[in-house]
């Protein structure tokens, strides 16, 4: 049987997620405590059920922390990935389901990422910015990508389908562009609930910084499928030749941060043209996102969603 794992980004997470992972599977313990020790606060905020954990430096680690938590007791149970697919911090746990990084290194990076991306965020607050992200629906890239273009401080970030654009800036300009979006055609635009602009040139030092850190750890390149979503490339097509392309995967992995997130592409590429098509898409996510994206091109597939212990536990004793 070939099994897809599908990962989801912020917007995923939910107050007190993982915790009853963490009760029902007493072996994800060295996971939790990975995540604990290098995240202060962390653990408190998890425990008490706070709603902080909608702070990108909680947030990220706590989508890397389910994902590496559910992933190991699925290999446990003798299910393993042949592909994975996430999308923004959710590719880091999809990578380390295909063992690119272990999922300990995993943490570390994922938790590395939220620190720096919450430190940009202080310091555009700190400027007199005040960013955000809009969903636009019913205008495809190509509509958006000029009206776009007008603005200095506004960018498309995520292709999350063919008529699902996000755009990300400095709200004032958001503001500015809603009156020309709907004109093209937009049938609604929706205010997502996020901190910044994320996905944007806004943080190229971290990027930088973030390259540094991913380049400490030990990365392998698997005989598994994943699509990049920085530009759409396959880590399969990597492999014959791993160490050349090490570096790539290093490189692609902090530009994600600047770079629009083509999760539209990625997806349509892994369903798309399979000699032997995937049996089963296990999403794993507290909350379930990824498998109503995908459900026109994982309709013939059998998929399962992990949002916590129950689904998890009935997942595996079917």
């Amino acid at each position: 049987m070939k099994t897809v794992f599908l990962f989801g980004g912020q917007g995923s997470q939910l107050p007190g997620m993982a915790l009853d992972i963490r009760k029902e599977f007493p072996q994800t313990e060295e996971l939790f405590q990975t995540a604990f020790e290098i995240n202060p606060g962390f653990e408190q905020i998890l425990v008490s059920k706070s709603e902080e954990i909608n702070q990108t430096k909680y947030t990220q680690p706590a989508i890397a922390l389910f994902g590496a938590a559910v992933t190991q007791v699925l290999r446990e149970n003798g299910i393993e990935a042949d592909a994975a697919i996430g999308s923004s911090i959710g590719e880091y746990p999809a990578l380390a389901a295909l063992d690119v990084w272990s999922l300990a290194d995993m943490l570390q990076i994922a938790s590395a990422r939220g620190k720096l991306m919450t430190e940009r965020l202080i310091k555009r607050r700190a400027e007199g910015f005040e960013d955000g992200m809009h969903a636009v629906l019913g205008l495809d890239e190509a509509t958006i990508a000029p009206l776009v273009e007008k603005f200095d401080q506004l960018w498309i970030t995520n292709i999350n389908d063919a008529k699902q654009v996000v755009i990300s800036g400095e709200v004032g300009q958001l503001a500015e562009i809603e009156p020309e979006l709907k004109a093209a055609g937009a049938r609604r635009i929706v205010p997502l609930a996020v901190e910044g602009a994320f996905h944007t040139p806004i943080f190229g030092e971290e990027q930088a910084d973030l390259l540094q850190i991913i380049e400490q750890y030990s990365i392998n390149i698997p005989q598994k499928q994943f699509y990049f979503n920085r530009n759409g490339k396959s880590l399969l097509n990597l492999a014959d030749s791993p160490a050349e392309h090490k570096a790539d995967v290093q490189l692609w992995m902090s530009e994600q941060m600047i770079s629009p997130v083509g999760f539209y592409e990625c997806g349509e590429k892994l369903f798309a043209d399979q000699a032997e098509p995937y049996d089963l898409a296990i999403e794993i996510s507290a909350k379930s996102v990824m498998a109503g994206m995908l459900r026109k091109k994982i309709k013939n597939i059998e998929t399962v969603q992990i949002n916590n212990a129950q689904q998890l536990k009935e997942f595996l004793h079917r």
